[in-house]
């Protein structure tokens, strides 16, 4: 065991981690990899898998390192937070810029399509979010929240201008949801999530057709099945192929162009078909003891600040697997947010990497190790 927390404070975090990743990886060499395997195999196959891998050991390495050489409580500094702030706005506005130099209709990456600064934002607001609950108290005066408001409301706004409405609208539902479990007052959160809530119906009053046309798709994917509802049906159809078995690794046929973006935003289709019920299910369970476990250690952190990032790491998780779920089996209109450790997605899995860093840095200065043996 103690091996293990050299890698990571938390091995039983650490385990669950490798077991979700796996699914992610063997599900990428499955669609890049194995069906070119006696035939056409060439680097462009064998790039996204390696990527896979090494953002993975390179997000553990960041993990550990963070835990196990930060302390978390220097992030608790009025000048540290507001220039990560002022690198998070810079970072998205630099986006935009691109994008309007470029004339581009759509652009969400920094640097070639691998660095995408929404990531880091969502783990930076976290962070910020905790530091003002922390330093005020209790939040008893609309004064008090309309900054930290303010600032969520300005992130929302840039990711809408890229524009990435989804992720627009993700950190405004997961901010609300920090803000509530920060012990606000009743009144001052319920105004907070009005506003959040009508700067969210404004960005899907203003998104443009290709929205209108992805609503349509959703509630009747059969009314243009060549085209908005294309994604939505091959998705559904994997499923149902898999049926409770699945068709074994390797031998779904959907991957093959039918069902394009596959090891990215429709990856648990993927792993439907070939998995079936069964392997969705056990991934599911594998999310579920993570989920728990690291709330499970929010319960033994002392401080309020601590406390929230822990929380907030919890719910970027938990919110990105729900919708991908929701998604890939059209509960919710098509909105690409990978799954986390499993899609593949540099800038993801090193974020949410960073974000367990943190976890684990709080994990090993405030809870003793007889946590694990729960």
């Amino acid at each position: 065991m103690d091996r293990f927390r050299r890698l990571y404070p938390d091995p039983i975090t650490l385990g669950l981690l490798v077991l979700i990743f796996l699914i992610g990886e063997i599900t990428i060499l499955s669609i890049k990899v194995f069906p070119y395997l006696f035939e056409g195999l060439s680097w462009s196959n064998l790039k996204r898998p390696l990527m896979h891998a090494l953002s993975f050991l390179v997000g553990i390495f960041l993990a550990g390192f963070v835990s196990h050489n930060f302390n978390y409580r220097k992030l608790n500094n009025k000048n540290l937070i507001y220039t990560l702030v002022a690198f998070s706005l810079v970072s998205l506005v630099l986006v935009i810029g691109k994008k309007l130099i470029f004339h581009m209709q759509v652009n969400r990456w920094l640097l070639g399509t691998s660095l995408q600064p929404s990531e880091l934002s969502k783990l930076i607001l976290v962070v910020f979010i905790a530091y003002y609950i922390s330093k005020k108290g209790l939040i008893d005066r609309y004064s008090y929240l309309m900054w930290v408001a303010f600032i969520v409301m300005l992130h929302s706004l840039l990711l809408f201008l890229q524009p990435d409405k989804g992720m627009a609208i993700f950190i405004l539902v997961s901010s609300f949801i920090l803000i509530w479990f920060g012990g606000v007052s009743p009144r001052i959160y319920i105004s907070v999530g009005a506003l959040f809530a009508l700067l969210s119906v404004f960005m899907l009053q203003f998104g443009g057709g290709y929205l209108e046309r992805r609503f349509q798709a959703w509630k009747n994917p059969l009314q243009d099945p060549y085209d908005s509802g294309y994604h939505i049906l091959q998705s559904l159809l994997s499923f149902i192929n898999g049926g409770l078995f699945g068709m074994g690794p390797g031998f779904g046929f959907q991957k093959l162009g039918y069902l394009t973006q596959a090891d990215t935003d429709y990856i648990l289709a993927i792993i439907g078909e070939e998995m079936g019920f069964i392997g969705v299910l056990f991934l599911s369970f594998l999310y579920f003891l993570l989920v728990s476990r690291l709330l499970y250690i929010s319960t033994r952190v002392l401080d309020t600040f601590g406390k929230i990032i822990v929380v907030g790491v919890v719910v970027n998780i938990l919110l990105s697997v729900l919708v991908n779920y929701y998604m890939a089996t059209n509960i919710l209109p098509p909105k690409g947010i990978p799954l986390p450790f499993v899609s593949y997605g540099v800038s993801n899995m090193v974020a949410n990497m960073l974000g367990l860093g943190l976890v684990g840095s709080i994990y090993r200065r405030q809870i003793t190790y007889d946590i694990d043996r729960m």
